[in-house]
């Protein structure tokens, strides 16, 4: 008799709290030891229980999200490959040099060197402003999807929307965040989460997904208009603003901000705040 089938919903939460501590903690101690730790399970039911739930080996996955986030520091900032690496949680340039060409089939140097075509629908170098705050951490609940970005999308909006009604809560400034480069990481394995900013004196029920949106220096660009035109707007603000603004991208996911009044992102027309992070004099 075959064992039984891994109950994923019952896992989900300690899994994505694992996931969420890989993504915040790239440079730490990412040890097969302590993210089953994180997960309060013992080192071989976390390997059983990852690979089944998510498709891929807990080190191999470090190892991916390491990779890609270090391709995005390549292709967003100027900083030497050592420090690239260090950041990545590499503990030597050659280390990091030698897994990147291996992963990527090319050396960082020639991938930082490589410029991509510009997109033809691309907008003039000035339609947006874009504004630098200090944006603080948000506590938020949040839904989280893997799979194609798009791809039932309302459903997901819909299920937090419900969510927050079912706990009696008003309005609440939600944000939605792409965890992945859809170029950098296959797309079927590209994360979404929508989330809702929780109240301080707000406490959950049980196994209720909450994570913590870092706060620091973001970039952040007002759009309205219609959902698919926002894209436009991001790719112009890492393609053209970024390179030419004298910041640096932090190793963390950018999101979309939407005000509590703003009651369907999926609407025909909606307003936003695209929050990019970027390094601040304290590493943030």
């Amino acid at each position: 008799m075959g064992r039984p089938p891994i109950p994923s919903q019952h896992y989900a939460y300690r899994l994505n709290q694992v996931l969420d501590h890989i993504d915040n903690h790239l440079d730490g101690d990412l040890s097969l030891e302590v993210l089953a730790g994180l997960a309060h399970f013992s080192r071989h039911h976390f390997l059983r229980v990852f690979q089944e739930w998510y498709g891929e080996a807990p080190m191999a996955y470090v190892r991916r999200r390491r990779l890609e986030a270090g391709a995005a520091l390549l292709r967003y900032s100027a900083d030497p490959i050592g420090d690239v690496a260090a950041r990545c949680g590499f503990d030597t340039a050659d280390g990091f040099t030698r897994a990147f060409r291996q992963y990527f089939g090319q050396a960082p140097n020639r991938w930082r060197a490589y410029t991509p075509p510009p997109a033809p629908e691309l907008p003039p170098l000035r339609p947006w402003p874009v504004r630098i705050e200090q944006l603080p951490a948000v506590r938020v609940a949040y839904t989280r999807r893997v799979g194609v970005y798009g791809e039932a999308s309302e459903a997901q909006w819909r299920q937090l929307s419900d969510w927050i009604h079912s706990q009696g809560l008003g309005p609440l400034v939600r944000f939605g965040m792409g965890l992945d480069d859809p170029g950098l990481t296959p797309p079927a394995r590209c994360r979404y989460d929508v989330c809702a900013a929780l109240p301080e004196t707000f406490e959950p029920p049980p196994r209720t997904p909450i994570k913590m949106i870092l706060g620091g220096p973001h970039a952040v660009l007002s759009y309205s208009g219609p959902p698919q035109g926002s894209g436009a707007a991001w790719v112009w603000l890492l393609h053209r603003w970024l390179p030419h603004a004298g910041h640096q991208l932090a190793p963390r996911a950018a999101f979309e901000r939407y005000p509590a009044a703003q009651a369907d992102p999926n609407a025909d027309s909606q307003s936003c705040e695209l929050c990019l992070p970027l390094l601040g004099a304290g590493g943030l």
